[in-house]
């Protein structure tokens, strides 16, 4: 149905969509408008019709003659019939010759084109309208409007200046390069560039459409001018590796789009094409003016590589090449820190001197001076490696990062004590062709450092076993990787004849002779620049995708999680397999339990004997006596004058630390008086502690607690065992032996009650209930209290550690070419093992600091019965009397004082979070691996405690608290 024919009052009317068009039924009758049989006057009447003249004369290949009369300018008419037929007529007659072409008439010049649209060419009688936009009209039409002061247009820019087209656009290519031109200039106080002119435009557009194109072109200027900027400031105060690998990114950025850009901009002939080109520079100009704006309060390179990690972290949903850019820029300035932390782990050589603790450090490790002051009263001072948190990037996780320090600090310890060893050469390792700490964006990349890191690790394995299997180890030992490594690189001349040598000498002249080849090869970032800058938006098809790459977020770990974990295998399996083997680590282990612990028997025994014992030749200095030269004791308990001196201490225990070690290794104790305490692992001896003002008034008193705290034991680990007992393990092992002293002299006390008693002279000996159920308590008392600390306290928890120890011991003897661990199974986690063992003995030994209170009143305990020992002894000098009142109200606090303790101990029983958490509560993970500190948890085990001290329930029934 026709649009004509329609009925205008059916408005819902549904038209006949599928009808013909009227013009299909007229092409229909005519034979088709795009193929109709027009006659074109100019060209049909004009030329004869070779068909027919032809056919006539039976003549096909006969060449019929043309008519070469140029037509006059004159407008061609219509031809009626006949005159076609005299046409027809004269081109069908003989030619009789042919005329000079030479000859010809000049050539009419050829009239304008007349262009049509479709509509004129689809039906000739329809008449083309004028348009109504000014704008497409010529320039000068559009000019005169817009300087016209009536303004008709309404775009106030008859004071415009008119610039020059070709001027114009040669300034605008100079500014969005960063460059001064005649419009356009660089004003250095307002850190911008100034138009020469205000207001300002070309033929042909107006201001406002210019000031929208300027923007742009300023923008990409003033950002350049600003990089520039950052460039030199990066490279005159430039100590930031980092910050200059930047600002050499920055500078190969704005080289290549000075490049490419200037090449460009010669073929573009508008300023919509000059835009279009200018389009991608300004947007990466843009994100990198964004990155140097947010580094610019960084205070480290560190924090600088995070900021621009993070950066891209953002752009990791792009699709384009500017993603793959900024990774390469990621790439470039990670560079220096990556170096670094191959030159740490061992897998690079080191480019300049070595780092020691002598220098302030590098990067995320720092040198600190420890100072500490121990018991002794002395301060000490070491330098040591400590690990920066501050200083690590972002994308490296605490844990690797803790792992990479430590397997560079046990690599520091191997070369200072075996420098001889394969790990601490660097040819070897660089023979075994280590992979580069580098960023891999890829999935290929990355399969192959994982398949590299895996071959260097086999390499150099075979290297230690190599190595660690030779009975004899000369001082320039050859390994397997060493002797294919002189296979593969030969010497140069020594061993050649002088003709070969004469022969490589002209050609090395002759290298030198030729000229110096500039051409570099094109590195990846300058690459992606070139194809971001020429991609035209939406032009990218699915064959130009790049490569699949792995989540910026993963990145870091595929790219150096297998390397760090390769290293971190090897160093510490051959770390602590030199710390048990060679270094005798686990005897130093038992040396702390047999003696700081009380752990060997012999020791404790005779340790109790010459502090206590008062059957012993006394060692203190009396006039008139001579000593008979027996074994002399400090007789605690049984003198007045307190503390002794130190000759008296030296002539009591000398001998007693050697002995009891030779005592304890089976060997024969004949000749064990003969060792000094300096031949001891550690120089292990006895020493005076350096206390207080206060501590030293409480130490003066024979019978108080504090009496035998001034006594220690002095050990020093030698190197490199410092870095499994530190000083923080044996300040903890010193406060545990103080405590155990103090159990010791109350065991010693206690037994001794009974001695009191069963004098006969005594005036306890007769029926006194009170002082009977006094000594009974408290033996059992100090003997349950005794019996849980060295029970569950110190055997249980040891046991767990030696369980452990045979673990590590027994990999290496199980299988004698088995020297990988885990890279959570090093020295700094046995370390954390140790320490953690100690903790645990200091928690049911109630040394934690949040245990203090529960000590004090265990202190207080004590105190009342080394008070009813000196009275019992006072009592057992005196003979008859009645029952003495004082032991009565010592009795009386006692009891009421272990009610109290009892009832402290019921309640942290009971209590939630004393005890019974593990280690997986805390914010740090759990340790995985050999090293599992699970467990040695804090248990709570105080209920043992309680088991032992009140079965039958007696203090809580005769009690009141």
């Amino acid at each position: 149905m026709d649009y004509n024919d329609r009925d205008l009052g059916q408005p819902f009317t549904i038209p006949d969509l599928w009808a013909p068009s009227q013009v299909h039924s007229r092409e229909s009758q005519t034979g088709g408008i795009l193929f109709s049989q027009h006659h074109f006057d100019d060209i049909d009447l004009t030329l004869p019709d070779v068909s027919e003249s032809a056919h006539l004369h039976d003549d096909f290949f006969r060449i019929p003659q043309l008519d070469l009369n140029i037509p006059t300018s004159e407008p061609l008419l219509p031809k009626t019939p006949a005159q076609q037929n005299d046409l027809l007529h004269v081109a069908t007659e003989e030619p009789t010759g042919y005329g000079d072409i030479w000859l010809l008439p000049e050539e009419t010049p050829l009239e304008e084109a007349n262009f049509k649209s479709w509509d004129v060419f689809v039906n000739e009688s329809v008449q083309e309208r004028q348009t109504p936009y000014i704008t497409e009209l010529d320039r000068a039409t559009f000019d005169a409007a817009l300087v016209d002061k009536t303004d008709l247009l309404r775009v106030n820019n008859s004071q415009h200046v008119v610039v020059d087209s070709r001027t114009y656009t040669v300034s605008l290519l100079a500014l969005g390069l960063g460059r001064s031109s005649v419009i356009f200039a660089w004003n250095e106080e307002k850190q911008t560039f100034i138009s020469a002119f205000p207001e300002m435009r070309i033929s042909g557009f107006t201001g406002e459409s210019m000031d929208a194109l300027l923007t742009m072109f300023m923008d990409c200027g003033n950002i350049t001018k600003s990089l520039q900027r950052f460039i030199h400031q990066a490279y005159t105060e430039g100590v930031s590796p980092s910050r200059v690998a930047l600002a050499d990114t920055v500078s190969t950025l704005l080289s290549t789009i000075q490049a490419r850009l200037s090449a460009s901009s010669s073929m573009q002939n508008s300023l919509l094409q000059l835009q279009s080109l200018f389009s991608p520079t300004h947007s990466i100009l843009q994100c990198f003016q964004q990155i140097i704006d947010h580094i610019s309060t960084t205070r480290n390179d560190e924090s600088m590589l995070s900021t621009i990690y993070e950066e891209i972290q953002l752009l990791d949903h792009r699709t384009d090449s500017m993603k793959e850019i900024l990774l390469e820029v990621l790439a470039r300035v990670s560079r220096p820190w990556l170096n670094f932390c191959g030159e740490w782990l061992g897998i690079q050589r080191e480019t300049e001197l070595g780092l020691t603790m002598n220098g302030p450090g590098k990067s995320f490790v720092s040198v600190e001076n420890k100072e500490w002051v121990d018991e002794q009263g002395m301060e000490l001072d070491k330098p040591e490696f400590v690990l920066n948190f501050d200083k690590i990037p972002s994308f490296i996780t605490p844990e690797d990062a803790r792992v990479m320090f430590e397997v560079g600090r046990s690599l520091r310890y191997l070369r200072e004590h075996h420098s001889d060893h394969p790990l601490a050469r660097p040819d070897v390792v660089a023979a075994a062709s280590p992979p580069k700490l580098d960023w891999r964006f890829s999935w290929d990349d990355i399969l192959e450092t994982e398949a590299k890191a895996t071959q260097y690790e086999t390499d150099l394995l075979e290297a230690v076993r190599v190595f660690t299997s030779a009975d004899t180890k000369p001082k320039s030992s050859e390994t397997p990787l060493e002797a294919s490594n002189e296979e593969i690189c030969p010497l140069g001349f020594f061993g050649k004849t002088e003709a070969d040598m004469q022969a490589r000498l002209l050609a090395s002249i002759d290298v030198l002779n030729e000229s110096t080849r500039f051409a570099t090869l094109p590195d990846a970032l300058s690459t992606g620049l070139n194809d971001f800058l020429l991609t035209v938006p939406g032009s990218r098809q699915i064959g130009d995708q790049p490569s699949l790459s792995a989540p910026v977020s993963l990145l870091p770990l595929l790219s150096f999680n297998h390397i760090i974990s390769a290293q971190a295998r090897i160093v510490n399996g051959t770390c602590m397999r030199m710390f048990f083997k060679n270094h005798n680590l686990r005897e130093h282990l038992d040396l702390q339990h047999s003696f700081h612990l009380l752990g060997n028997g012999v020791f404790s025994s005779k340790l109790s004997h010459a502090l206590f014992d008062p059957e012993l030749e006394t060692a203190e200095r009396q006039r008139g006596i001579a000593r008979s030269g027996g074994i002399m004791g400090l007789r605690l308990g049984e003198r007045d004058n307190w503390p002794p001196a130190s000759s008296e201490l030296q002539l009591a225990l000398m001998g007693l630390l050697a002995e009891s070690h030779i005592s304890r290794s089976n060997q024969s104790s004949s000749g064990g008086s003969t060792f000094l305490a300096q031949s001891l692992p550690g120089d292990l001896s006895f020493a005076v502690r350096d206390m207080s003002e206060d501590q030293i008034e409480k130490c003066m008193n024979p019978n108080s607690v504090e009496a035998l705290d001034f006594l220690r034991l002095s050990y020093k680990p030698p190197q490199p065992l410092d870095a499994v007992i530190t000083p923080v393990i044996l300040y903890k092992y010193d406060q545990i032996f103080k405590l155990l002293l103090r159990l010791i002299r109350m065991l010693y006390v206690v037994s001794a009650l009974f001695q009191h008693a069963t004098t006969r002279c005594s005036r306890l000996r007769g029926l006194d209930g009170m002082a009977q159920r006094f000594r009974i308590e408290a033996q059992q008392f100090v003997s349950s209290v005794c019996g849980y600390f060295f029970d569950t306290g110190i055997a249980a928890t040891w046991q767990v550690f030696q369980r452990k120890l045979d673990q590590v011991e027994e990999r290496f003897n199980t299988d004698n070419h088995n020297f990988s661990l885990g890279q959570d199974e090093g020295i700094d986690k046995l370390r954390d093992y140790h320490e953690k063992v100690v903790d645990r003995i200091m928690f049911v030994l109630l040394l934690r600091k949040r245990q203090q209170p529960v000590m004090k009143l265990l202190e207080e305990i004590f105190t009342l019965i080394l008070q009813f020992s000196e009275r019992s002894r006072q009592l057992g000098l005196e003979v008859g009397g009645a029952p003495d009142k004082q032991v009565g109200e010592l009795y009386a606090k006692f009891q009421r004082k272990v009610g109290v303790f009892i009832t402290v101990c019921k309640s942290l029983s009971e209590k939630a979070g004393y005890g019974e958490k593990t280690l997986a509560g805390k914010h740090t993970p759990t340790t995985l691996g050999l090293f599992n500190l699970d467990d040695l948890a804090e248990e709570n085990t105080i209920c043992q405690l309680l088991l032992r001290l009140e079965m039958n329930h007696y203090y809580g029934k005769t009690v009141n608290v």
